[in-house]
């Protein structure tokens, strides 16, 4: 395996309202996760995160074991009627009588998060869509890119939105922030790291990509996908061969391809080598 150099050395708060009218399918609180299921993975995965349970007034039997294992992990359980349900989770949003505030989010230090050699890592610069970054999550989880770093500007964090996209993914994930984003690249390839930026018209295809190195993927913005700066700082500009007439992929779908596609690499490569 090639190298490149020695490897170097939770979580959710109130917010407040939203001044905001609401849009379609927009909670007016941002700091609010709603309907039966989404609600019932987050208390199976991570109760203690739950800050306030928010029950409809006659469905207390109905979510008798959720409201248990709230109160245990040590949060609040208010009884609710149809109004205010709607009225914090908006009017168009299916909240099936429940709904639960949640803390801020805790994120991991990067440095931690590089003591155990995670390959690979998944960086994330410039994805505004909290149901985008969820789906990411979800992706990079179920292709076994467990360590991911999001940059702090221009770029959402692990919201509400984003922890109901990502299906129970984020539960599983260790998550850290970066400030400067080049400089962050700079750092993971003095770890070791070759850092490979998603972009259309890259010079590499994704399908030659060499898999064999510790590998720390970009991700760009929705619109204008990795900035000139951070191209600039990869190893590897890495495009996805389109074999139709559309040019480009969703941010969330590009990484599923690109990370399922390294996992099946590496995962032929072991195979070839036992036998």
């Amino acid at each position: 395996m090639k190298s490149r150099g020695d490897d170097r050395r939770a979580r959710f708060h109130d917010d407040r309202r939203a001044r905001q009218p609401p849009e379609r399918y927009e909670a007016v609180r941002t700091d609010i996760v709603f309907g039966v299921e989404p609600v019932k993975e987050l208390i199976s995965a991570a109760p203690g995160i739950i800050k306030t349970l928010y029950i409809r007034t006659g469905d207390e039997r109905r979510f008798e074991d959720e409201i248990d294992r709230v109160r245990v992990a040590g949060g609040n359980v208010a009884h609710a009627d149809e109004a205010e349900l709607t009225r914090n989770c908006g009017r168009d949003a299916r909240h099936q009588g429940i709904a639960a505030v949640v803390r801020e989010y805790l994120y991991s230090n990067l440095d931690e998060m590089l003591e155990s050699k995670p390959d690979p890592i998944v960086l994330i610069d410039g994805v505004t869509d909290p149901r985008n970054l969820g789906a990411i999550l979800r992706s990079a989880e179920g292709a076994g890119a467990s360590s991911i770093v999001i940059a702090k500007d221009r770029t959402v964090g692990v919201t509400p939105a984003a922890v109901k996209s990502s299906a129970g993914a984020w539960i599983h994930m260790k998550i850290a922030r970066c400030g400067n984003v080049a400089r962050a690249l700079e750092d993971l390839k003095q770890a070791g790291y070759w850092v490979a930026a998603l972009a259309p018209g890259g010079n590499v295809s994704l399908y030659d990509l060499d898999t064999s190195r510790k590998l720390a993927i970009v991700i760009g913005s929705e619109g204008k996908g990795v900035r000139e700066i951070v191209k600039k700082t990869a190893d590897f500009i890495v495009d996805i061969p389109m074999q139709g007439k559309v040019a480009s992929l969703n941010v969330s779908v590009a990484t599923a391809v690109a990370l399922f596609e390294i996992s099946r690499k590496r995962r032929s490569s072991a195979e070839a080598q036992k036998n």
